[in-house]
């Protein structure tokens, strides 16, 4: 990882390295965390053992630094390394990935012709969730800068069984665009909306309403 960060010119100083005694146990991972994580800790990279498929270990470590102690972290799996086959690209694959969540730009589309005025592109999504019996979650983003590289996002968990057009779009696109506004001094001039999930025949029943 060094050698990929001197060679891309990041900053970077020695990470404080931790080994983890239980194996595969979830216990022994979080209580290692418990025991290091601090206020000065920017990010954890997790070198977990197994595959994916097979790392209980995973889902615990990972939501435990969601809820729990909230802080970026990065999973690296031992088998994925442990080949020794494209090491430096899964390596820089990887610090690409710690770059965005620690707020970076990775790389931009330069000079696109539709941003030359204050431009919001958005995404919105509904999911129907069986766990929250039927009910819909929507999911909604927002860009907040020229280059569409930093997002604003929210979701809402939403009352109307299998709901799928939206009830809640428009306090969100009001919050989306009170964000937008605080970022760039000015509200956006133009609004580029994708909505994910609907087919050709519901476009007159749900998107005709929403973008009303």
């Amino acid at each position: 990882m060094k050698q990929c960060l001197d060679q891309c010119g990041y900053p970077d100083s020695e990470p404080n390295v931790v080994s983890v005694r239980g194996g595969m146990r979830s216990d022994a991972w979080i209580r290692a965390l418990k025991e290091q994580l601090n206020e000065g800790v920017q990010m954890v990279v997790l070198l977990l053992p197994g595959s994916k498929a097979r790392c209980p270990t995973y889902d615990d470590v990972k939501k435990f630094l969601l809820t729990e102690f909230p802080i970026p972290s990065q999973v690296v799996l031992t088998s994925t390394i442990q080949r020794g086959k494209n090491l430096r690209s899964i390596i820089s694959k990887v610090l690409i990935q710690m770059n965005a969540k620690l707020g970076g730009v990775p790389w931009c589309v330069d000079k696109l012709p539709f941003m030359t005025e204050p431009t919001m592109i958005c995404g919105m999504d509904v999911f129907h969730s069986t766990a929250l019996g039927k009910k819909s979650v929507l999911a909604l983003t927002a860009s907040m800068n020229q280059s569409a590289t930093t997002y604003w996002s929210t979701s809402v968990t939403q009352d109307e069984i299998g709901q799928e057009g939206s009830t809640n779009l428009q306090t969100g696109m009001t919050s989306a665009i009170d964000a937008f506004k605080r970022n760039n001094g000015a509200a956006p001039g133009q609004i580029i909306f994708y909505r994910d999930g609907v087919g050709e025949g519901q476009v007159q029943g749900i998107c005709v309403p929403e973008i009303e």
